[in-house]
């Protein structure tokens, strides 16, 4: 689908923006060693967007919310605080916004009754590999 194109291009620039801000924030001390962000969570990211199949998203906002998931997965779920968590959270919608700011993403970060951001494998035998 040419959306999901054209938010592909944009989706890389905001995927190196997110890494950079994230090693930039969350540094490695002796209390929370295990803040290490290097190449390969950025690639981890990327590898789980590759994962999807074509059919499972018509939109680019869609395809956005995979990003925005897989990041979380990398990303967030290293950080043992509720204050470091919030941080994330603070900058992953601040480079939302700066990258996509036509898709509202809101919901998913409200602190009361916000929508789950997951997507997951669905199959029916183990030859599926359908991600959404």
């Amino acid at each position: 689908d040419e959306e999901v194109q054209n938010v592909a291009r944009d989706l890389v620039k905001g995927a190196v923006s997110l890494h950079r801000e994230v090693m930039n924030n969350f540094r490695k001390t002796a209390q929370n060693f295990h803040y290490e962000f290097n190449i390969r969570h950025i690639s981890n990211v990327f590898q789980g967007l590759l994962v999807s199949q074509p059919a499972s998203f018509s939109s680019g906002e869609k395809f956005v919310h995979l990003w925005l998931h897989e990041s979380e997965r990398v990303y967030g779920d290293r950080l043992v605080s509720y204050e470091d968590l919030t941080k994330y959270n603070t900058i992953v919608q601040a480079q939302h916004k700066k990258v996509f700011p036509s898709f509202n993403v809101a919901r998913f970060y409200s602190t009361e009754n916000s929508d789950p951001l997951i997507f997951c494998h669905f199959t029916e035998n183990i030859q599926d590999k359908v991600y959404e």
